[in-house]
């Protein structure tokens, strides 16, 4: 009876396996996102998974601990070179079993390992040159930088043809474990890559722009260079996503974009295709200069439509508690704001230069307020009358003048949907501020107050 019982129960398992009953190609898709050591590990799993694997087109390989105190032990008993041996015993099998079909996708990290020996640098060189090819979509290498080792990356990978994505990352400090010779630079074509990522300190302008000529579609670029003069840059009209780190001073994502000193990047153009971008300056030697520098660097982004501005990068724009130094974004639609501390007279100045804004988000980082006294407004926002759809407000802490902005705009938000209060640690305060705010006036009957 128990041998029935079994017997009917693996029937029905089978009978419910029903990935496995899918095609190879959509069994080897599904595996494609898996990393390589997962997805050799399905062989395992019945004779019908034990050569899928083979077949997949992607391969994500590293070398990193999962436990980062075995990483910790390994290192101090000097067996980290043992540790690459396995993954590259590993790296090797895989690469002799799969099937020869193309590479569309690779991703190599090797972070955890030590790679500064002669058999080291000859196998990442071997596994990096294996898959460089017409298929080749996606490359991503990382590196941690480790004594005087540097990969010269083969000149054939910067003139893959399809090649889409690029990702090269190489860098610690003043350390650079990923090398790109300048006599390269007017070698590479990459017609098809719209995403770029360099993380390394010893690309020269020379390089640097080689690249952005050599990418004539280009899209997103992603940089963190050290030593380098942006001012000479040539940022290619196409550039929708920007994010350039040098010394993590100044960081704008266009995602992003960041340099040493701001006043290096003054000159720089083409930014007018810029969409989205977050700025964070926190090391400013003169503020006002610097602050006049941005300003003006605010007008190559005529075109944003979402900005996120950091605590440090609004206490640079403020002049003084009441005048935020801002100029007109015609184009703005989502705009995030971290407030040393709240005034609502800037806040709505700084609406004013704002007319298409659809959300407002803001975070009161001070538990203090400087300014509580209302100032009489002339004329409402724009934005408030016509655009405004979602504000949420966090860290309110029901001073009077972040309670009169709320209500300001309640009771002039023709099209607002939704108001967000958010963060809000002491239950009282949350019950004080629900009950003045509900009983203020809408004017917009859509209009929903919540505590999140």
């Amino acid at each position: 009876m128990a041998a029935e019982s079994n017997s009917k129960r693996r029937r029905i398992v089978a009978e419910e396996d029903r990935i496995s009953s899918l095609p190879d190609c959509v069994l080897s898709h599904i595996l494609s996102f898996l990393p390589t050591k997962t997805s050799v590990a399905t062989s395992i799993l019945s004779n019908r998974w034990r050569h899928i694997w083979k077949h997949v087109s992607v391969l994500d390989f590293s070398d990193d601990f999962r436990d980062e105190s075995l990483f910790e032990k390994a290192r101090r008993n000097n067996k980290l070179f043992e540790h690459f041996q396995n993954f590259s015993v590993f790296v090797n099998r895989v690469f002799s079993l799969r099937m020869p079909y193309p590479i569309e996708k690779m991703s190599l990290s090797c972070v955890k390992s030590l790679y500064n020996i002669e058999s080291c640098t000859s196998s990442i060189d071997t596994w990096v040159c294996s898959v460089i090819g017409p298929h080749l979509k996606e490359f991503s290498l990382e590196i941690d930088p480790i004594q005087k080792y540097q990969f010269e990356p083969p000149i054939t990978l910067f003139t893959c043809t399809n090649l889409v994505s690029l990702s090269l990352i190489g860098e610690t400090g003043m350390l650079s474990s990923i090398y790109i010779d300048p006599r390269f630079a007017e070698e590479i074509r990459l017609p098809s890559l719209n995403y770029l990522k360099l993380h390394m300190n010893n690309v020269d302008i020379h390089t640097m722009n080689g690249f952005l000529v050599g990418c004539p579609i280009l899209e997103t670029l992603d940089t963190r260079l050290f030593g380098f003069n942006y001012k000479k840059l040539r940022v290619p009209s196409t550039l929708k996503r920007l994010k350039i780190s040098s010394c993590s001073c100044l960081e704008m994502d266009l995602y992003s974009l960041g340099f040493d000193d701001l006043n290096t990047f003054s000159d720089v153009g083409n930014l007018q295709n810029v969409v989205k971008a977050s700025l964070d300056v926190f090391r400013c030697s003169d503020g006002c200069y610097l602050a006049n520098i941005l300003v003006n660097f605010f007008d190559d982004l005529s075109g944003i439509k979402h900005l996120s501005l950091s605590i440090s990068t609004i206490k640079l724009l403020l002049g003084d508690p009441v005048h935020l130094r801002f100029p007109e974004f015609r184009h703005l639609l989502h705009l995030e704001l971290i407030l040393p501390w709240f005034n609502q007279n800037s806040l709505l100045s700084l609406l004013h230069a704002c007319p298409m804004l659809q959300v407002l988000i803001i975070q009161n980082d001070k538990k203090e307020s400087t300014s509580p006294e209302w100032t009489a407004q002339s004329t409402v926002p724009n934005c408030i009358l016509s655009h405004l759809t979602y504000i949420q407000f966090k860290g309110c802490e029901g001073f009077p003048d972040e309670l009169l902005f709320a209500e300001y705009i309640l009771q002039n938000g023709l099209v607002l949907n939704k108001m967000s209060i958010a963060d809000i640690s002491v239950d009282i305060l949350k019950y004080y501020i629900l009950r003045r705010l509900s009983n203020v006036p809408r004017a917009s009957r859509l209009c929903q107050l919540t505590f999140d």
